[in-house]
């Protein structure tokens, strides 16, 4: 009995000796080189140009945003006054050109020509009299000091009948060119002033830079928030990657390009079809100057590896098995 336990625990031992052996040299096993890693996505957050209460957030996390989509909007109603004042501004410069460009009125004209008919009469009176009291101061009827203000009043009615001329020859050529030009490059200056206070009251539209799904919502309606500030953070889902690290003694075994398989912890036996992206050029640390061969295999490289997403189950954070063949 006791050579029949002995010879049944030898067979059973040798069983398993042949088990594992044949475990170890026929079991399916990984090629190439294996990394873990999580699952990452591109990421842009959502900030205000310009400061001012939020209003319009309707968004919530998990929500698909587009490329120029509008999120929010900043309440500033100094803006929206700042835009009215300067289409005033625009509105009066544009109505002072148009006024110089077209000149004197024809009744402007008119009122000229009659200043100057009124000048010549007031004139020819003027010298009327002055000769007159001439020949009366020769007779000896007028004193001198009576001669002097006739002359005086000759030489008034002159000079406002030479100004009425000149006002009226300028009415008849109409604006200075130089007038014009100065006229017409405010306008240009207030259409300037104008677009950058539009470019300002366009800004209190907060705009989604790229396409994705909303990850995390940071304000609610109501807040103060400053430019810069992040109200969202939007993910790429279709920029989805693994980052992993390679030793450096294994560095030469990989290219950018070069095909992978991506395992998910959440979806066993699927493998997702991935690629290299990119290889860092430097070392994640540098160990000290002088290592040995061993030591060299703790020197590490960042591979990042795009993932195929197009079905957008995989999510930010998923632990992720990278195979690189």
């Amino acid at each position: 009995m006791q050579v029949n336990k002995k010879l049944l625990a030898i067979i059973v031992a040798g069983v398993v000796a042949v088990g594992v052996v044949g475990y170890k040299y026929f079991r399916p096993v990984e090629t190439g080189i294996t990394a873990t890693g999580t699952i990452e996505v591109t990421k842009a957050d959502i900030m205000p140009k310009v400061s001012g209460y939020i209003g319009g957030l309707e968004l919530k996390a998990g929500d698909s945003v587009q490329t120029g989509q509008k999120v929010a909007k900043i309440t500033r109603s100094d803006l929206e006054a700042q835009v009215i004042r300067d289409e005033a501004a625009l509105a009066k410069a544009e109505a002072q050109l148009r006024d110089l460009e077209a000149g004197p009125r024809r009744q402007e004209r008119q009122e000229l020509g009659a200043m100057l008919e009124s000048s010549r009469s007031v004139y020819a009176k003027a010298k009327q009299d002055y000769e007159r009291y001439q020949s009366l101061y020769a007779s000896g009827a007028i004193s001198t000091q009576q001669l002097d203000a006739a002359r005086s009043n000759m030489e008034v009615a002159y000079s406002a009948m030479s100004a009425s001329a000149e006002r009226l020859s300028l009415g008849e050529e109409g604006t200075r060119p130089e007038s014009i030009e100065a006229q017409r490059l405010e306008v240009e200056r207030s259409k300037a002033v104008l677009a950058a206070s539009k470019v300002l009251q366009e800004d209190t539209n907060v705009i989604s830079p790229i396409n994705g799904l909303v990850l995390s919502k940071n304000y609610e309606n109501g807040e103060y928030v400053n430019p810069g500030a992040a109200i969202f953070t939007v993910g790429d889902m279709n920029d989805c990657w693994v980052k992993v690290y390679i030793s450096s003694t294994q560095l030469g075994m990989i290219a950018v390009g070069q095909e992978a398989g991506v395992k998910i912890d959440s979806f066993p036996g699927r493998v997702f079809r991935g690629q290299i992206k990119e290889i860092s050029q430097n070392a994640e640390f540098t160990p000290r100057q002088s290592i040995t061969q061993s030591e060299r295999a703790n020197l590490v490289f960042a591979v990042k590896v795009k993932v195929d997403n197009s079905e957008g189950i995989l999510k930010p954070g998923m632990p992720a098995d990278v195979v690189l063949k």
